[in-house]
């Protein structure tokens, strides 16, 4: 299979999220509210350009933000010093096919362009299933902080992989 990521697709990676966020919601384990899955949230100015969906051959599989700055999740973390990693949303139907450790090894790849050698993410801390896939990826946890965002809290899980 081919693997290529696309970073102006907006509307695409809008629905895929939004399709995810939904089979969150209706499996009982909503992450994000599906209709605050929108253009006005998610795109601005520290994720425009960086909303990427990875196509497996031509077909659109997955999504992800990798951004280099983001003043509210990571208020104390200087631009452009690290990869920072949001909305990770694989479509059902390639659900283990190891789609993750290709998005992270293209992250990777982007941030060493950048003589970045540091990614990190968070991740909602009351999942510990997720939690512990990231960590098997090779992430190691560092603090929680309470969010708040589109009108929901989060207790988020902190994690770093460097590189």
């Amino acid at each position: 299979m081919t693997y290529t990521f696309h970073n102006d697709k907006p509307d695409e990676f809008l629905r895929i999220v939004r399709e995810v966020g939904q089979w969150l919601v209706d499996g009982g384990q909503m992450m994000w509210a599906p209709d605050t899955l929108t253009a006005a949230n998610l795109i601005d100015d520290y994720t425009r350009g960086n909303c990427y969906v990875m196509y497996a051959d031509d077909e659109p599989a997955a999504t992800f933000i990798l951004q280099w700055e983001d003043p509210l999740y990571y208020p104390d973390v200087p631009a452009n010093t690290v990869g920072l990693i949001h909305k990770v949303a694989i479509r059902r139907r390639f659900a283990g096919q190891n789609l993750f450790q290709i998005m992270l090894d293209f992250c990777k790849t982007e941030c060493l362009l950048r003589g970045i050698h540091e990614i990190q993410l968070e991740t909602d801390a009351t999942r510990p299933a997720l939690m512990r896939f990231y960590e098997r990826n090779g992430f190691e946890p560092t603090h929680q902080r309470t969010i708040d965002e589109f009108g929901q809290r989060f207790v988020c899980q902190y994690y770093v992989l460097r590189f």
